[in-house]
């Protein structure tokens, strides 16, 4: 497995790489760009690069699964373009969660400790588990290259205990995703000429979720929450945080701010230290998850 692993990776940096460098090449008439400084959005380059490393998979993947990742993508692609409104885009994420929800239905158990079934609540937990970590991946891409640094040993913990238990198809979709990342984040780093937009940060959350929910599953023994919390732990706090300031000072939830943590902590240090310390919280977090999964939580 691990060849394949290697190859699927590699594959997906390599066409990543190039899909990038062709959309810098075609400069202003890459029509996705942002509107605060013009950089051109590369979103749609993660989704080629994963598409490319996950082929010896593609079969064997749910058509649900496929089709709630083109939802979300389509929906990426419209936001990045015209500005959806949030509730419009809450319903494409609905939509694409939804999806996901019929193409993960064999999961019926969450594991805490002891195990608690849900029965068909189980349905309504993976929906708010997808919605919830397609908007937190997005609000954390704030900084240039952070979302990047942020997901990457979430990932490569993934990719370890899905080759441990031998799940072929969830090691491949996350080896094939870790390798469009890597190619990608040289152009997304800090005054990085790309950014992942929304077309680029919800398909990393749609995937990051269906991961979780595809590796952590413990078939009869339910779902490995503790694990899977602690792999999400920085995007998913920011976003609980987020909405809770929001509402304590009576704004709406979807009205944007920069009082995230990873702008508090670039005002203070600088962009580069704030990445830096961010995904050093995020390999801690990650490894605590390992060691969680690892003692059976």
């Amino acid at each position: 497995m691990v060849v394949t692993l290697l190859t699927a990776a590699l594959l997906s940096l390599a066409v990543t790489m190039v899909c990038a460098l062709l959309i810098l090449r075609a400069g202003r008439s890459w029509p996705l760009r942002a509107a605060d400084d013009g950089r051109p959005i590369g979103g749609p380059v993660l989704l080629v690069g994963t598409l490319v490393g996950m082929i010896p998979i593609f079969c064997d993947l749910n058509p649900f699964l496929l089709a709630g990742a083109a939802v979300i993508v389509l929906v990426g692609l419209i936001d990045d373009q015209i500005d959806l409104s949030p509730w419009y885009k809450l319903l494409g994420q609905g939509i694409a969660a939804t999806l996901a929800v019929f193409g993960l239905s064999s999961l019926h158990l969450i594991s805490l400790g002891t195990t608690v079934y849900l029965g068909s609540a189980q349905r309504v937990v993976t929906f708010l588990w997808v919605v919830v970590l397609m908007n937190a991946v997005n609000l954390i891409d704030g900084l240039d290259g952070l979302a990047i640094a942020t997901l990457l040993p979430p990932l490569t913990v993934l990719i370890i205990i899905a080759s441990l238990l031998g799940n072929y198809v969830g090691a491949i979709l996350a080896a094939a995703m870790l390798g469009a990342l890597v190619g990608f984040y040289p152009f997304n780093r800090h005054r990085g000429r790309l950014l992942l937009g929304d077309t680029g940060a919800e398909l990393l959350g749609y995937l990051l979720a269906i991961l979780t929910l595809m590796i952590l599953n413990r078939g009869p023994k339910g779902w490995s929450i503790l694990p899977a919390l602690f792999l999400v732990a920085l995007p998913l706090s920011d976003t609980v945080f987020a909405v809770i300031r929001r509402i304590v000072r009576g704004q709406s939830i979807f009205q944007g701010d920069k009082r995230h943590i990873h702008h508090r902590l670039a005002t203070r240090f600088g962009v580069r230290k704030a990445v830096a310390i961010l995904a050093g919280t995020s390999i801690v977090s990650s490894g605590i998850a390992f060691l969680l999964w690892w003692a059976g939580g």
